[in-house]
């Protein structure tokens, strides 16, 4: 592969994981505080209607990004270098595995008993072990796309990286 395909897989991996970081951000700040307001009769029906949006537009793309990931490790741009790549996949994974393991246990919790304040506020505490990977995550692949954007051709060409 060619280095401009190399950066267009990398753009592609840039794309997916801002929304990815979008659709969590969403949902810990908008819905996440708004489902106070859902009675609690109401709410496991409401629950069990989103989850499987939330699958398709929350773990989807979170899978589809950590393929990219290795992809892009493996044609990896000629400026980035392997171990901010991998950090980030790391970091995708550890959000992963947050979700998996802490927040869909409150979510099946929430969508048999209901709207529970103590539940709503456990989703939320922990939620910070989703997002802080998350972030930390955008910020690199931020910081790998500014490479890619700062440098002049020639530079490459020259070797000058």
């Amino acid at each position: 592969m060619d280095e401009r395909g190399r950066r267009l897989l990398f753009l592609l991996l840039f794309a997916v994981a801002f929304f990815q970081t979008g659709v969590h951000a969403s949902q810990a700040f908008i819905n996440y505080p708004a489902w106070r307001f859902i009675s609690a009769e109401s709410f496991p029906a409401y629950h069990q209607d989103m989850a499987p949006r939330a699958g398709r537009w929350g773990l989807l793309p979170r899978l589809v990004e950590l393929l990219l990931g290795v992809a892009v490790l493996r044609f990896r741009p000629a400026l980035l270098r392997r171990g901010p790549i991998l950090f980030a996949l790391v970091l995708a994974l550890v959000a992963l595995i947050s979700t998996i393991a802490i927040q869909r246990p409150i979510h099946i919790q929430l969508e048999s008993l209901g709207n529970r304040p103590e539940l709503l506020a456990r989703l939320q505490e922990t939620n910070w072990l989703r997002l802080l990977p998350e972030w930390t995550r955008a910020a690199l692949y931020l910081w790998m796309a500014s490479l890619l954007t700062l440098v002049t051709p020639h530079v490459i060409r020259e070797g000058r990286s």
